[in-house]
């Protein structure tokens, strides 16, 4: 059985996917789906779609998430290194984009598999409570799935059920209210159903669970501005549940002791889902910096001067946000090395010194990914209950997420040499006391911003709240030198146009005219 799964998988991740991808039913035996076991495997590739070597989703999740915004620059080394993403950051995105593509296609690839669990689990001989549980895990991962790709497209084919080919090239985008109707009823019942973290059997600890459905619930109602119902769903998962709680040290996050903590939603593990399957990551080399011992990565995503100048000087959070030229990893020969780096900055979450990666190759580092953090909740909660005038109430969240930061060291642990420690005292990071729903919406975007700095949710953040393309005209004003030439990161933001991505053209052209573009593209 261990060499049948490692054959399936192999057949999946190899093939280039998008809506008219082949499926199980195509490439296996016709009774693949008719047995429990059968359908363990089929979700296990589901899962492992988030993880494809060469098209990692946690990539393109960072790469557009934060480098199209304020948080950060492309990196690399010129315009012309990924230069899809330069045209993202620059609001010049094209509908042939690659980066674009891949998100299409590692959702749909998402969805797709979690269709087949889905449809096939019911039927299929086995332990019938075992069954329902994989096909409530896979209505997560597909309400994630659909999660990127109504946030990010807007409209998109919605598709329930295993089809083939010349089917799915018939569907049309389906308004995005039908996708978020699916959305909600696949978290509900999943949410229902499911076991809670602390259930899990330690083989399993890395599977979705109740308090990801509903977390994916509450960001969907708040990207919604459905207050009351996020409000409801966040209540459950913080008050009710409490599944989760915050790490006492703000840094313990990235520290490989502390994988799949309990501050930790959703976390993309080095070994996922299957004891025989080791996938790693390879994002860590791409944001690496291209010099200095035991990196020589490609430098990529690097934090902007603009987050840096966000944080107040005494704020721990920087020393875990920040690598600097002079910093020093224990077990490195030599400091770290940024000259490659605009700003001066590379992305502290995302480096892995070079004794937690040595006898691996650097495409498979044994790397967790963390996606969704717990206090990424507790600011949601806060926001909702002061959009819905609890604003007293939602200062007990802010200030917990404060206080952890707080009481956060701002000497880094796994370094020996560190450049700047934020002069930290009693009186940093002060409780917000302010109930002026105004300024406390303010106070709680901002602090979503230096809490989450680097971890992919900038975009997603900035297009809910509706000032999108008012902060990154902004940042264009302040930031674009005299005299340059070409368009600058931000100056060219539409709002008519840039809230959403291009539908990618290799769609539209086997769609044959079923589907449709986004306005102005």
């Amino acid at each position: 059985m261990k060499k049948y799964i490692f054959l399936i998988c192999a057949v999946f991740l190899i093939h280039g996917c998008s809506l008219d991808e082949p499926h199980y039913g195509e490439t296996t035996t016709d009774d693949f789906y008719t047995k429990e076991s059968g359908i363990r495997d089929a979700l296990t590739v589901a899962y492992l779609q988030l993880r494809e070597t060469w098209n990692e989703y946690a990539l393109n999740h960072y790469l557009i998430g934060d480098c199209t915004t304020d948080d950060a620059l492309k990196g690399g080394s010129g315009d012309g290194d990924r230069g899809e993403v330069h045209e993202l950051a620059i609001f010049n995105v094209q509908s042939t984009n690659g980066e674009v593509e891949r998100l299409w296609e590692i959702a749909y690839r998402v969805v797709n598999r979690s269709n087949d669990v889905i449809y096939y689990a019911p039927d299929s001989e086995g332990d019938p409570d075992m069954l329902k549980r994989y096909a409530n895990e896979a209505k997560v991962l597909r309400a994630f799935g659909y999660y990127v790709l109504v946030t990010s497209f807007g409209d998109v084919p919605l598709m329930t059920k295993p089809l083939n080919p010349t089917e799915i090239m018939q569907m049309k985008r389906a308004p995005k209210e039908e996708v978020y109707a699916l959305m909600e009823s696949d978290l509900k019942e999943a949410a229902a159903a499911l076991p809670s973290k602390k259930e899990y059997a330690t083989a399993d600890q890395y599977r979705v669970t109740r308090g990801l459905a509903k977390t994916l619930l509450a960001k969907m109602y708040m990207f919604r501005e459905m207050y009351t119902e996020a409000e409801a769903i966040l209540k459950e998962i913080v008050e009710t549940d409490q599944d989760y709680s915050l790490l006492p040290d703000y840094g313990m996050n990235w520290r490989r002791e502390y994988m799949n903590s309990s501050e930790s939603v959703f976390e993309l593990p080095g070994a996922m889902y299957d004891e025989t399957i080791s996938t790693g990551t390879n994002v860590p080399h791409f944001f690496t910096t291209r010099f200095g011992d035991g990196y020589s990565g490609y430098g990529f995503h690097i934090p902007t001067q603009d987050l840096y100048d966000a944080y107040p000087k005494d704020d721990p959070r920087i020393t875990y946000v920040f690598t600097q030229t002079g910093d020093r990893y224990i077990g490195d020969e030599e400091p770290q090395n940024n000259e490659d780096s605009e700003s001066g900055f590379h992305d502290y979450k995302m480096t892995v010194p070079r004794i937690e990666k040595e006898g691996y190759d650097v495409w498979m580092i044994p790397y967790n990914i963390r996606l969704i953090r717990y206090s990424d909740v507790l600011l949601l909660y806060a926001e909702a209950l002061n959009e819905n005038g609890k604003g007293g109430q939602a200062l007990t969240y802010i200030n917990m997420v404060r206080d952890r930061a707080r009481n956060t060291n701002p000497v880094d642990p796994r370094r020996d040499l560190q450049k700047e420690i934020p002069p930290t005292t009693a009186n940093s990071l002060p409780p917000v006391t302010t109930t002026d729903k105004d300024q406390l919406r303010q106070a709680i975007w901002q602090e979503r911003r230096l809490e989450l700095a680097m971890e992919g949710w900038r975009r997603d953040d900035l297009i809910r709240q509706k000032r999108f393309g008012q902060v990154m005209r902004a940042y264009a004003a302040k930031y674009k030198p005299a005299g340059y030439e070409g368009l600058f990161k931000g100056e060219n933001f539409n709002d008519s146009k840039d809230y959403l991505l291009p539908i990618p053209q290799g769609e539209l052209d086997k769609s044959q005219g079923n589907l449709t573009q986004n306005p102005m593209y």
